[in-house]
């Protein structure tokens, strides 16, 4: 943990101690996630902004708060002073200037309001009124449902997914009478359950409902037989952490396309020691953007050159730094698949997963 994430963390502590033993692991996680969050840019000295990504982070915090039933209040008082905390140690470190400091107040206030939508999301589809159609799909991915009445398919893709797009999900846009297509919406994700006699057919058809929703949405696709659709629930669930923890463009994506970010992230040991690995980078930004680099153009030290616009041997001397504060070789065409999945779970624990804001399902 870096110095501002310390000391932050350690002004936190009576708060979280304060509250109740059912509640504190809870806020343990919230809080750690949400010092990660707004520390990112000022260690790195970037303003990067809010991107898709931490918009969905935020948002994501308040959907879990919401789902667990923690009063709104008690949310916002917890994590604002998170916020309030950081900024005061923010002010009080040598050399920050005001316009430094009025750039990350707006960056905290941009968090709460963020972490308010995904709250208020959650809460208000839980109190809209729900056809048939929406029932039965709750039903079926917590397998409450009675599947030997005929009443649904054999088996349906299981398409969870979350967008960050300012514009709510139009749920119009996915009503197609007749196909059998169930649906548990809310205001920026939701699922989606699609007849599917096999994986291929149910990934097409999903892949055609992906288009129709806003530009900025990550969905993950399990095709399951109808009686384990609450496994496909969960899969696909982790399908979509997986994508967004290794920066995968907005898509649609199965288990197979993220099967080594997925491994590693339902392994906590492993991806402990990976995060441990890769920290001391994500510190420095130009060696970040180095080895992001690096890994799109595969490996391709020339390619990786001209894309950041420096020399060939600027390049191999932060190739250099990265391995002796890794311990890892970029060079290593091994080696660097591991620097690419430690920053898969490096992004996994500063980030939380992506939320699926459906009452509490």
């Amino acid at each position: 943990m870096t110095g501002l994430r310390a000391e932050v963390w350690s002004r936190m502590l009576g708060e979280i101690e304060r509250l109740p033993a059912t509640r504190r692991k809870k806020a343990h996680d919230l809080v750690t996630m949400a010092i990660a969050l707004l520390c990112e840019d000022v260690e790195t000295d970037t303003r990067t902004g809010w991107d898709a990504r931490k918009v969905a982070a935020a948002r994501t915090m308040g959907n879990g708060c919401a789902a667990d039933g923690w009063p709104l209040d008690d949310v916002l008082a917890l994590l604002g002073r998170a916020g309030e905390e950081t900024v005061a140690v923010l002010a009080a470190a040598p050399g920050t200037g005001t316009g430094r400091l009025k750039a990350f107040t707006e960056t905290c206030n941009r968090f709460l309001r963020e972490l308010l939508r995904g709250y208020q999301e959650t809460t208000i589809g839980a109190v809209t009124p729900r056809s048939s159609a929406h029932d039965d799909a709750v039903a079926l991915l917590r397998g409450e449902a009675a599947t030997d009445q005929g009443r649904f398919a054999q088996a349906y893709a299981v398409m969870a997914f979350r967008t960050v797009s300012s514009s709510p999900v139009d749920a119009s846009a996915l009503d197609d009478p007749g196909t059998g297509v169930l649906t548990a919406l809310c205001e920026h994700g939701g699922y989606v359950l699609v007849p599917a006699g096999d994986e291929e057919t149910g990934l097409s058809r999903c892949t055609g409902i992906h288009a129709a929703l806003p530009e900025a949405t990550w969905a993950g696709v399990s095709w399951q037989k109808t009686g384990r659709i609450p496994a496909g629930r969960a899969e696909a669930a982790d399908v979509v952490t997986a994508a967004l923890a290794a920066r995968r463009p907005p898509g649609c994506y199965l288990l197979g396309d993220v099967l080594v970010e997925y491994a590693v992230l339902t392994q906590r040991p492993v991806a402990d020691l990976l995060v441990a690995k890769v920290e001391p980078i994500t510190r420095h930004e130009v060696l970040l953007e180095t080895l992001r680099a690096l890994l799109a153009a595969e490996g391709n030290r020339s390619k990786a050159a001209a894309e950041l616009i420096i020399h060939r041997s600027t390049l191999d001397y932060r190739l250099q730094r990265i391995e002796q504060l890794t311990g890892y070789d970029p060079t290593s065409i091994r080696q660097l698949h591991l620097l690419s999945t430690a920053l898969t779970a490096h992004e996994a624990a500063t980030s939380p997963p992506p939320p699926l804001p459906l009452d509490d399902a």
